[in-house]
């Protein structure tokens, strides 16, 4: 791991991950029409968020991962992206309160990552006004094309339209240098 560079409020951290597998809930979705909210919304409502950030002991991140919808298996058309609501697994993760097929389990190849890190709403608004794979390269990275998606918690740091103070704000990214 690099020392970490701030840029615009943002602070930026080079990872490397191994390859990893995520497990969760997914559908296609939409960019720009409230799909992605509604799912996330009918996931809370019914308890399946509670019961995924559960799955571990120990506080863990859920996180949303957007992807092409060529990339994560449903083989959809119509949609702009797939949306999966998922989880790192460990061996700390207990998924047997789950009915066979309600989880989506996908595997991450090997690669460095980006991760965004703000607690400001402003800055997180800036963030996506300047572009995620643009401030990257201010590091002498880019996003890397061959692993087609991305993490976030925007969820986690707004509750009813408004920002909650204290809340981190995390983008992740796979990328190679430039």
């Amino acid at each position: 791991m690099q020392d970490p560079f701030i840029i615009n409020g943002i602070k930026l951290t080079i990872l490397k991950k191994p390859e990893f597998e995520m497990v969760g809930y997914k559908k296609p979705a939409n960019l720009g029409d409230g799909s992605i909210h509604s799912f996330i919304h009918q996931l809370t409502e019914s308890g399946k968020m509670k019961k995924l950030s559960e799955t571990r002991p120990a506080p863990q991140q859920i996180w949303v991962c957007l992807s092409d919808c060529q990339s994560c298996g449903l083989g959809c058309s119509g949609f702009h992206v797939c949306c999966r609501v998922c989880v790192e697994k460990t061996e700390e993760h207990d998924f047997s309160k789950f009915a066979d097929r309600e989880l989506f389990a996908f595997s991450i190849p090997a690669s460095e990552w980006v991760l965004y890190e703000t607690n400001s709403e402003s800055a997180t608004k800036e963030l996506h006004k300047t572009g995620i794979y643009e401030l990257v390269k201010e590091v002498g990275y880019k996003w890397n094309e061959s692993i087609r998606l991305h993490f976030d918690n925007e969820h986690e740091c707004y509750h009813n339209g408004e920002w909650i103070p204290g809340k981190i704000y995390h983008f992740l990214l796979p990328v190679v240098p430039i």
